[in-house]
């Protein structure tokens, strides 16, 4: 009962607020982002957003990496209030001010009765990427994993507004059940997967070479992708001025299922290096992306080892 008078009242806030004028709400982002600048202690994660730039671009000097993290902390407000705005933003606004490229690929997937996996990264604004549905017939089911918050009535909020444009969003640890639920259905889908989190140390299966870090990766969209035997495209997200974004549908696989392992994988990491590289204020430097390590693994691997052992001799 208190959650969802919470909820409401958080809702309403929020859609009152996205009546803004967006001109209105950038005013506000580049005034936060100036106070921001004068007190350091005030921007988020500074101390990892300057390690995380420093280390992924070593060629850089002290002049490119400030330029680089104060074009990141604009956009990063901005996307603040442009996710709030879509709690009132129409349907053929946000069709203006978010873009699709190539549409025509998976179209013909759709035609020949196939489904698909998009890839995405933390670039862009990723959130208004949930519009695709408007592009396409609804005929079509559209979905996006996420990873629930632990806050319920951030959670539910989210929620509303992912699922603004129709899109639905599939909870990450749901995600093989429903997809299959869609094939039994005879529904073709499109489902986005953000791929770029750093995974517990028991999801880690596998690590590879990213932004100049050995990067623990997930690997549970490739494996999704390969045992239903799903196209694959990646999601090149690109701002074309303020508060426009492209996404572009790169292919990456036609089939999956007889694909090596750990293809698909190496494929979406290394075109999400590229499109970080061309625009990397886009990306989430906030994000502790390499917090575990190759070692921690193995660290924790041999104490899972050994209490098998211990188990094992009692």
């Amino acid at each position: 009962m208190i959650g969802n008078i919470l909820y409401r009242i958080l809702y309403v806030i929020v859609w009152l607020f996205s009546l803004l004028p967006l001109r209105l709400m950038y005013l506000l982002s580049d005034l936060i982002w100036l106070v921001m600048f004068a007190c350091p202690p005030l921007r988020y994660r500074r101390k990892i957003v300057q390690k995380n730039l420093r280390e992924s671009f070593p060629d850089r000097n002290d002049s490119e990496l400030r330029s680089i993290e104060r074009r990141f902390y604009r956009q990063f407000l901005d996307q603040i209030f442009e996710t709030l705005k879509m709690a009132s933003m129409g349907r053929r606004r946000i069709c203006r001010h978010m873009t699709f490229s190539d549409t025509e690929v998976i179209g013909r997937d759709f035609e020949e009765g196939r489904s698909a996996v998009l890839y995405l990264g933390h670039t862009g604004n990723w959130e208004w990427i949930s519009s695709l549905p408007l592009h396409f017939d609804s005929a079509r089911e559209f979905c996006q994993v996420y990873h629930p918050l632990e806050n319920r009535t951030f959670d539910r909020l989210m929620l509303k507004l992912r699922g603004r444009y129709s899109a639905k969003s599939i909870p990450m640890e749901h995600t093989l059940r429903r997809l299959l639920e869609f094939r039994r259905d005879g529904k073709p889908f499109i489902v986005g997967m953000i791929a770029d989190q750093v995974p517990l140390l028991w999801n880690i299966h596998y690590f590879t070479r990213f932004m100049n870090h050995d990067t623990p990766v997930f690997t549970g969209s490739e494996r999704i992708a390969r045992k239903m035997d799903l196209s694959v495209y990646y999601c090149k997200v690109t701002r074309v001025r303020r508060g426009y974004y492209n996404c572009r549908f790169i292919p990456m696989f036609p089939h999956t299922a007889d694909l090596p392992e750990y293809a698909v994988t190496e494929k979406y990491m290394r075109l999400l290096e590229e499109n970080i590289c061309e625009q990397p204020y886009l990306w989430l430097w906030t994000h502790n992306r390499w917090k575990r390590t190759r070692q921690d693994y193995l660290n924790w691997l041999a104490s899972v080892r050994r209490d098998r052992d211990n188990n094992l001799k009692q």
